[in-house]
Parts: C-alpha cells; sequence; structure tokens
C-alpha cells in the first residue's frame, strides 16, 4: 500500500487556529490575540510583527462569531427596505453595499413586513444577531423598527426617508424642492387644473410631496388641486387611485403622481378611459426610477441624487458606527426635473 507524504510543515493550513500561531511564536495565546486585535501596549513592536506574519503564514482566519460574541457587535450591517421589486431601490442599495464593502462591513439586505408586530420582530431579530447598525429605506411614522432601534441603540441612518422627529439621522431628497420643479414646469405649460396622486400618508415621503404640493400651488398662484392618495407606491394603487379621480366631472388637465410606479398606474387608467397623454393629461413622476424614458410616452420625472444618496447614507453610518454620540442631522439632496414627452400644454378648451 502506498503511503501518503507527510504534510510539510511550512506550509499553510487551513483552520489555523490562534493556539496553533501561539505555539509557533512561543508565547501565550492571549498575547496572539492582543496583537492581531491591535490592542496598544500590550505587545512589543517586534512581537506584534512576528505574530503577524506567522498568522500570514499559517493561513490564519479570524472568528467573525466568535469576535461577535466578545464585541456585541459583527461586520454586518442591515440594509431594510420596503418594496425590493422597486426599481429605486436596487441602485441605492447597490451603492450602499459597494460603499460599506470597501470598508470591511457586509449587507444583509431585508424587505419590511407590512404588519406593525412582524416588522418589530424582523428589527429584534437583527439587534439580537449583533448586527451593527441599521440603514432604512422604509421607515413610516411611529414605526416599530424605530422603537426598537432606539430600545436596542443601534447606529440607525434612514435612507430617502425621514422619521418625523429627529431622532435619527437621514439623507433625503428636498421633497419641498421637486414639487416647486414640477409645478413651476406645469405652470409655464398653462396648466392650471393640477392634481396629486399622493403617497400613503403613513410614509414620511407621502406626507413631504402632499404637503409640498398644496403650498407650492399657493406660492405660485394657482387654485387648490385635488389630491388622491394611493394605498401604496405601486402601480396597482396609482391605477385605483386614478379611477377616482379620473372619474370626476371636474378633470384635472395634469397630474403629480408621488412616484413613477404610481405614475404608471396613473397612465394605465387614463388609458383605459380613452385620454392621450400627454395631449388630454400631462403626466409627472419621481424619482427617474430605470426604464421611464422607454414608455410610451416617455415619462416626466424627478431625478432623485440616488449616487449621492447612497455614498452619503454609507459615509453617516460609518460615521455613527465610530461615534455613536454624534448628533442627530439630516442632509438634504437637491433634485432635478427630467423633462421628457408625457407632459405638454393643456387642449385648448381647458386652457
Amino acid at each position: 500500500m502506498n503511503r501518503l507524504p507527510d504534510p510539510d510543515p511550512s506550509a499553510p493550513r487551513a483552520g489555523a487556529t490562534i493556539d496553533d500561531i501561539a505555539r509557533a511564536a512561543g508565547v501565550h495565546p492571549a498575547t496572539v490575540s492582543r496583537a492581531l486585535r491591535g490592542v496598544a501596549g500590550k505587545v512589543s513592536r517586534d512581537k506584534r510583527a512576528e505574530i503577524e506574519r506567522l498568522a500570514r503564514e499559517l493561513g490564519y482566519q479570524p472568528n467573525a462569531v466568535a469576535a461577535s460574541l466578545r464585541t456585541r457587535q459583527t461586520n454586518i450591517a442591515a440594509v431594510v427596505v420596503p418594496d425590493i421589486a422597486n426599481p429605486l431601490f436596487g441602485p441605492v442599495v447597490q451603492g450602499i453595499e459597494s460603499a460599506l464593502r470597501a470598508q470591511r462591513l457586509m449587507c444583509l439586505v431585508a424587505q419590511t413586513p407590512q404588519r406593525p408586530e412582524e416588522r418589530r420582530e424582523l428589527a429584534l431579530a437583527l439587534a439580537n444577531r449583533q448586527v451593527s447598525g441599521l440603514l432604512i429605506l422604509a421607515a413610516e411614522s411611529d414605526d416599530p423598527m424605530l422603537a426598537v432601534a432606539r430600545e436596542r441603540r443601534l447606529p440607525t441612518v434612514l435612507v430617502n426617508r425621514g422619521s418625523g422627529d429627529r431622532q435619527f439621522s437621514s439623507v433625503v431628497n428636498d421633497d419641498r424642492e421637486s414639487v416647486r420643479l414640477v409645478l413651476e414646469h406645469l405652470a409655464a405649460l398653462g396648466h392650471r387644473a393640477i392634481a396629486h396622486v399622493a403617497g400613503p400618508a403613513a410614509s414620511s415621503t407621502g406626507r413631504a410631496r402632499r404637503d409640498a404640493f398644496n403650498e407650492q400651488l399657493r406660492a405660485l398662484g394657482l387654485p387648490p388641486g385635488r389630491v388622491v392618495e394611493a394605498a401604496a407606491f405601486t402601480r396597482e394603487a396609482g391605477r385605483a387611485a386614478a379611477r377616482e379621480l379620473l372619474q370626476s366631472q371636474e378633470r384635472p388637465t395634469a397630474v403629480f403622481a408621488a412616484n413613477d410606479l404610481i405614475a404608471l398606474g396613473v397612465l394605465d387608467e387614463a388609458r383605459a378611459r380613452g385620454l392621450r397623454v400627454p395631449g388630454e393629461l400631462s403626466l409627472v413622476g419621481h424619482n427617474d426610477m430605470p426604464l421611464v424614458d422607454l414608455i410610451d410616452p416617455p415619462l416626466t420625472t424627478v431625478r432623485v441624487a440616488v449616487e449621492q444618496m447612497s455614498r452619503q447614507a454609507a459615509a453617516l453610518f460609518l460615521e455613527l458606527l465610530a461615534e455613536p454620540a454624534l448628533p442627530v442631522c439630516t442632509r438634504l439632496l437637491m433634485p432635478a426635473l427630467v423633462v421628457r414627452a408625457s407632459t405638454a400644454p393643456p387642449p385648448p378648451a381647458a386652457a
């Protein structure tokens, strides 16, 4: 029978432990642990260099689970989104993940449940798994997830959402500026009968854009506009809201939708009623999600600074990890209006 060769003692070994390094260096395992964790003043410079060299040669990999048990914190950031299918959130999450990975943080992505008790359970599950903190793209008023974040003192950044109570730092689009851009554009085209299909009142963006809509109409000297609330930021909810809006005898000549998916629902209902967009009804969305330039007609919408939002959110999160007592701050990002073919002057009879 052929005998397998003895292993080369100088070759790196998978799964080398702190004890292996300690034996090779002739020191106590605690000394190795302190050296590899960079504890100041406990290990001489030469011995630290020797231990680090041996760790590389032996193929040592830190045990992240054991480290989290000691520090009660992992190198995992939880990114919570309201709807994974929403095309806006993919690029935001991708940008956050890329920025955090560059700092050796991994991202765990979770979708928020609808029921409040399930939202609390999700936040507790993440906290109990000792995530380093939360980046939440789905905050609502009185959100149980935020209550858990407060209770557990988890570093938390709200992204494209606000809590309304200024207890959490956030990176948000300037919704007032968004609405100003939309209404000035529609007013310049000659529209005066402008309606708004708002997002859910429970969401900060839904409330902010609705409030700004009413405020900016007054500022521009335009008549009050009808507001219909969509049950969700979805195409289906947008169509249901548009059904209520467009069956009125006093039909608007322009509609501003709280996001692009809602705008697509409005477009569906307009087509079902034989209304030409933009010939009889101008339509504006919000977010400039991927592919809205390819629909018929291409959608006029507000572009959110997604890349900047991702970078700012990741940077703010890292600042909170380094200094949890930092004052709460809100970073406002400026939007831009992208004019496409879904808006035009109102029909002559309505002008």
